[in-house]
């Protein structure tokens, strides 16, 4: 008879097996990621309707056909000219407040449900005592601004300004009909 024998009969299985759950694995964590998108997307409209909810509920002045008042959007002829009326509001307020604004960065206009999100990026200085007027100017602001994420640090302090200041950064939105 022959003197040949396999020597790992099981290696040619343990690859097959290896590769079938890394490729389970593979499908798992797509599904995941795809998962996870349409969750983010789905907080993103529920957010929506909740800011046009509260618009609903404070609905003061025209309707404009959508259930709001007009005073609840930004207006303009095209949605770059809505951010920068939202852009001019933020640095009135702020300059109400003592706050120094450094850098207001546009951030990607987006179009959701027939409305258009103005994005924006602030970051700035204000004393530590000025902080929460210009916050609660936000919130009152009309038409709408919607504060998604703020960032605090405390600022350094110069020898000739005693008072404490902090810096921030404030990822918020305005609403525009399309």
């Amino acid at each position: 008879m022959s003197d040949f024998r396999f020597r790992q009969p099981a290696l040619p299985r343990r690859i097959i097996l290896f590769a079938g759950y890394g490729l389970v694995a593979l499908i798992g964590l797509i599904g995941l990621i795809l998962i996870s998108g349409a969750s983010a997307r789905n907080s993103d409209l529920a957010e929506m309707r909740a800011v046009i909810a509260r618009a609903d509920a404070m609905t003061q002045g025209t309707d404009t056909g959508s259930g709001l008042a007009a005073s609840a959007f930004y207006t303009g002829d095209t949605p770059q000219l809505a951010q920068a009326i939202l852009q001019t509001n933020l640095q009135n307020l702020a300059e109400s407040h003592d706050i120094q604004i450094e850098v207001i960065r546009t951030d990607q206009i987006e179009q959701i449900d027939g409305f258009v999100r103005l994005n924006l990026t602030v970051n700035g200085v204000a004393p530590e005592t000025e902080l929460g007027a210009y916050l609660h100017g936000l919130s009152a602001l009309e038409p709408i601004v919607v504060i998604e994420q703020i960032s605090l640090r405390r600022a350094r302090t110069t020898r000739s300004s005693p008072e404490r200041r902090v810096s921030f950064q404030l990822q918020l939105y305005g609403l525009s009909e399309r």
